[in-house]
């Protein structure tokens, strides 16, 4: 792959994704307020949490996770070495393969609901533990849905169907909301269930059109008839996804530990670090997994022609792409908690508890937005070299220290906060680790990614951000003063406000100190490290 043809294609990759999961993200947060407003964040919502935690965890492992980490890569490499039979093959064979497998999870994960439940949510009792145990029956099928069109999606992903790609999940927050505007009336908030089934559905079938479409365009298919076990690409396929799912339960492990903590604390301690973890997914969305995900399938093809030097360069604008866009948010995101959680959620049922619980936890989860954004990165990067296991390792190493901080952190006056900032804190320490990691078995191949490559754009980055809360921080206290009326006019003068002014500190100062032309040579190739 040539230098520009890499640039130009993870730039189009990372704007395409970038403003497909805006939109799929928007209409979660259409999803969020509509079931905010109707719910609330009492006892209601903590059961459709706490019961789609596990379906959703164990269906997502083997569906998104083994797709994206353990089947693309290979799929990718495969077909760009110019054998397009033999990858198509592999693809009709994985999407038989993962059918059975979800269809048996499902099956189980049913009939062993109640302990599910116990270990989720030990704290509920009584008629609150019965019903979990009855919602998280309903959406267990959602595991099939999601799973083949997690599929799907690596299929496009790895022909640069970025557009068709993020906007597929919009369909899961069309399911919801009809279901809920349609049903809420009828059956509750039985009614959350139902959308999460029909929204899975959904997300599967809009994306099976283009996938078909690019076999065609190769003469071949993409569903068949045939498993093939004794295939050597399926068997590769099974043993890197074997630790791709390990890593993964691993690593959200951490929000079972944290939601079963948080049954024991007050009421409402559940749903709020629900709602601030989805808040705080918008950004990281965005930009972090756009970023990650546009560079997948460069990475990926770079491994597999043997192109050392190409796969460094799309490593080193993957980080810089997350720290240059992720490291502002952060700094507005811990300044705006309060007004922003109101502005988004409090309505209806969600109050002046909800808001302050919400709140806290979002400040803490925002922390670790560069952490999480580079962890995705760099488990892409592993899984592209097709060493699947490395990740695993780091990963038990974060969940043990995740669980330990929990424990400490959480009997802090942060209570529930705690366990978001415990979190933040262990995905830096996954991200750094990963990192040391990686750069060194690529020193081992001459194409290690010097210090002064991340340097030099780290400390720019970090001065701007100073400038800009120097800014932001006194603006906004004076201007809650003077708006001390809590509507959302209100606090999105004060967003807007503040918010604009302190971005332009941040645009200014990173104009004086050459940030602008650094930037300018993300996409280029260039990998000096700049003044």
């Amino acid at each position: 792959m040539t230098t520009d043809r890499q640039g130009k294609g993870l730039l189009r990759g990372f704007a395409n994704i970038g403003v497909g999961t805006m939109v799929s993200r928007l209409s979660g947060f259409a999803r969020e307020v509509v079931t905010a407003a109707l719910f609330g964040a009492g006892t209601e919502m903590d059961i459709f949490v706490a019961a789609f935690t596990i379906p959703n965890l164990l269906c997502r492992v083997l569906g998104e996770s083994s797709v994206e980490a353990g089947f693309m890569p290979l799929f990718k490499g495969t077909h760009a070495a110019g054998e397009k039979a033999r990858a198509w093959r592999l693809a009709g064979r994985t999407v038989n393969w993962l059918a059975i497998a979800l269809g048996l999870l499902v099956v189980v994960g049913i009939a062993a609901s109640p302990l599910l439940v116990e270990l989720v949510a030990h704290g509920f009792e009584g008629d609150v533990a019965e019903a979990t145990v009855q919602m998280t029956r309903l959406m267990f099928p959602f595991g099939v849905a999601i799973g083949l069109a997690a599929l799907m999606g690596a299929i496009l992903l790895a022909f640069g169907r970025f557009r068709v790609y993020s906007l597929a999940p919009v369909m899961l927050n069309i399911g919801i909301i009809g279901s809920v505007l349609a049903l809420n009336g009828r059956i509750g908030y039985v009614s959350l269930g139902v959308g999460v089934l029909a929204g899975g559905l959904l997300q599967f079938l809009v994306q099976v059109p283009f996938a078909r479409a690019l076999a065609r365009r190769d003469g071949e298919r993409l569903f068949r008839a045939d498993l093939a076990p004794r295939d050597k690409d399926v068997r590769r396929v099974a043993g890197l996804t074997v630790p791709v799912i390990a890593a993964s339960i691993v690593q959200r492990l951490g929000v079972i530990v944290d939601r079963t903590i948080a049954s024991f604390l007050v009421p409402g301690s559940i749903s709020s670090l629900y709602y601030s973890f989805r808040l705080v997914h918008l950004p990281y969305a965005i930009l972090a997994l756009s970023a990650g995900r546009s560079a997948a399938p460069v990475l990926a093809e770079t491994h597999a022609v043997g192109d050392h030097d190409g796969f460094s360069r799309a490593l080193v604008t993957g980080i810089r792409m997350n720290v240059t866009f992720l490291a502002p948010v952060i700094v507005l995101a811990v300044a705006f908690a309060r007004p922003v959680v109101g502005l988004v959620y409090q309505r209806g049922a969600f109050d002046e508890t909800d808001l302050a619980m919400t709140s806290s936890a979002f400040a803490m989860y925002s922390l670790g937005l560069i952490g999480m954004g580079l962890t995705f990165l760099l488990v892409r990067a592993f899984a592209a070299r097709l060493d699947t296991r490395t990740p695993v390792r780091v990963s038990i190493v974060a969940f043990f220290l995740n669980a330990g901080l929990n424990l400490l952190l959480v009997r802090t006056p942060l209570a529930h906060a705690g366990l978001a900032l415990a979190s933040s804190i262990a995905f830096a320490v996954h991200a750094a680790a990963l990192y040391i990691i990686l750069n060194r078995a690529l020193a081992r191949e001459g194409s290690a990614v010097a210090p002064s490559e991340l340097v030099s754009l780290t400390w720019r980055v970090l001065v701007s951000c100073a400038a800009l809360a120097l800014v932001l921080v006194p603006l906004d206290r004076w201007l809650g003063m003077r708006l001390a009326e809590s509507t959302p006019v209100y606090r999105a003068i004060r967003i807007a406000v503040a918010g604009g002014a302190g971005g332009v500190a941040y645009l200014f100062t990173s104009g004086l100190l050459g940030l602008h032309a650094l930037m300018g040579r993300l996409f280029t190739g260039r990998r000096g490290s700049g003044a």
